[in-house]
């Protein structure tokens, strides 16, 4: 079996408010960014597969099942007795973009272990993508970095979405200092503009820049409602988001890395030019903008059908 995009990371359940804001009452739904990537390759018609690690919880039963609903490849997550799957609390910030509280202490994807990363799925896939929240724990980065090293041994294409959620990390500087290690070792790179200042001092296209180095070929830079710009060593390209209803933000950003991922993967993983980057960048924009018409995440990954229609 060949993979198109591998993922590793956070699979979790995501507790999303059923209602008003003042209302204690929450909806529970799969999801984790790496997850929500996998699945959103698998929707799109590629092959996908997932590693990490969750517990033996009706949490991790369910997120494992609904992963492998969208078609992902579930071989390569393991279970465990020992810790239980994670738990993230989306609640509705200023402007109506999610905000994060997480329940992670001791959870099982903190857990896996740099011997249980399984070479041959990592040999087997076109790319791997990766975030930075494994970075965080001791014996998941530890993990995260043996899988890295065994894609690049292997001529593996590496692409890493940063995903960073300050609160889960000690302080901003190690949060900051993890991104740009993955940055260093990635061939594709997909951050918010947030991200790109936190990152590089400042949001403008001479920041991006600052990131660039030889081994990197794309670079895309989202920016919520306002769309994207997209780097090559050669050109870049600005587009707008479509303009949607939007229900919630969550898994937005996954859906757009997930339509890039896809189009490259088609394009045989050459940067494109011209007006094929353009095109590129609008379908991801639009894959975004469907899923924040949307509750939940993984589950509503839109097809190659939709964003046709979309588009």
């Amino acid at each position: 079996m060949t993979y198109d995009v591998t993922t590793f990371g956070e699979l979790v359940v995501d507790l999303l408010p059923s209602s008003g804001a003042a209302d204690l009452s929450f909806v529970a739904k799969p999801g984790g960014a790496p997850a929500n990537v996998a699945a959103g390759v698998a929707r799109l018609g590629l092959k996908a597969a997932m590693i990490t690690k969750v517990g033996e919880d009706v949490f991790g039963r369910a997120a494992v099942a609904a992963l492998a609903a969208t078609g992902a490849a579930t071989d390569a997550i393991t279970t465990t007795r020992a810790h239980s799957t994670a738990l993230a609390v989306v609640t509705r910030g200023v402007g109506g973009d999610a905000e994060y509280l997480f329940y992670r202490e001791n959870c099982a994807d903190a857990q896996l272990d740099a011997k249980e990363i399984p070479a041959r799925i990592i040999a087997a896939s076109r790319v791997l993508h990766f975030g930075t929240l494994s970075l965080a724990t001791p014996s998941s980065a530890a993990a995260q970095r043996q899988a890295l090293s065994l894609a690049k041994a292997g001529g593996v294409i590496v692409s890493i979405d940063p995903n960073f959620r300050s609160n889960f990390w000690r302080d901003r500087e190690t949060m900051r200092q993890a991104g740009l290690e993955m940055i260093q070792a990635a061939n594709i790179v997909k951050l918010s503009r947030d991200e790109l200042r936190l990152l590089a001092g400042a949001d403008s296209a001479k920041a991006a820049r600052k990131l660039w180095h030889p081994d990197l070929f794309l670079l895309a830079v989202t920016d919520g409602s306002r769309g994207a710009e997209v780097f090559t060593s050669e050109e870049s390209v600005r587009v707008p988001a479509p303009a949607v209803d939007a229900v919630d933000t969550v898994g937005c950003g996954d859906a757009f890395a997930a339509s890039m991922l896809a189009t490259l993967v088609r394009s045989g993983m050459q940067a494109p030019r011209g007006e094929a980057l353009r095109e590129m960048a609008l379908r991801a924009c639009a894959a975004g903008a469907i899923v924040a018409t949307r509750p939940g995440a993984m589950e509503t990954m839109p097809s190659w059908s939709e964003i046709d229609a979309f588009v």
